[in-house]
């Protein structure tokens, strides 16, 4: 078996949170390729899963001697030196999601890099492939994991198109496709279709979007809401992170 078909295998396994599995393919594909730096992270944290600390250390510390700046190692390592714990509770029990939730179709899915990202010690709590959810507010769509806990902002040409659908009855399955230092985006599945929109599919084109939500696409004194239940909240809102130019 060539190590892309082990590779898919791998990733398929995670998704399907059959850690052991996991393990043996990473190990597998490590064999041929000991510096394969994708397989070392694949494999430190499904030793993660397996609440085996020890050699998920061990992997992730491997990872920074032959990347030192790769953010997943360095962001595990440390939490890993400082707390012993590199996931939270809600990661570890989230559903096994189906590796057919990352496959694209268009007009039907689209990833979405998000803007005005939550600070790095939100994004260090969250997984690839865990579940999160819109939440539209007037001006944007938002990002939420499951305790409403505000993530990120979809960008402002698609986060318009998105309010016009939810408010017509579509639904849609969001699930996280990467995340990086102040860096998260998010894969969308258009899962039903109100009746105002039934002909019409949630996402045309080939960009994932067209242009960056700025703090100035809020109405004044809206901004991204972080309060935990979506309630008016004196806290300031996460700072707007610089980007760069993503396309």
């Amino acid at each position: 078996m060539t190590d892309a078909q082990n590779t898919a295998r791998a990733i398929q396994a995670a998704l399907r949170n059959d850690w052991k599995e996991a393990i043996k393919l990473n190990i597998d594909i490590l064999k041929e390729d000991k510096e394969n730096v994708d397989a070392l992270n694949r494999l430190a944290f499904a030793y993660l899963r397996t609440d085996d600390t020890f050699h998920a250390k061990k992997m992730f510390t491997k990872v920074l001697t032959l990347d030192p700046y790769n953010p997943i190692a360095t962001k595990n390592v440390k939490k890993l030196s400082t707390t012993g714990v590199a996931i939270s509770d809600s990661q570890a029990s989230s559903p096994p999601l189906s590796p057919l939730m990352f496959l694209e179709e268009p007009g039907v899915t689209r990833v979405a890099p998000c803007v005005n990202i939550a600070p790095d010690k939100v994004l260090a709590t969250l997984s690839y492939g865990q579940q999160v959810f819109l939440k539209a507010k007037k001006h944007c769509v938002e990002i939420r994991d499951s305790k409403d806990q505000y993530l990120g902002a979809i960008p402002d040409d698609l986060s318009h198109k998105l309010i016009d659908f939810l408010d017509g009855g579509n639904t849609y399955t969001v699930v996280i496709r990467s995340i990086g230092k102040n860096a998260l985006s998010v894969f969308i599945r258009e899962t039903s279709r109100g009746k105002k929109f039934v002909h019409d599919p949630s996402f045309v084109g080939t960009s994932a979007y067209v242009g960056f939500a700025s703090k100035a696409d809020y109405a004044p004194g809206e901004g991204p809401d972080v309060s935990a239940t979506g309630e008016e909240s004196d806290e300031e809102p996460p700072e707007e992170e610089d980007t760069g130019s993503h396309t």
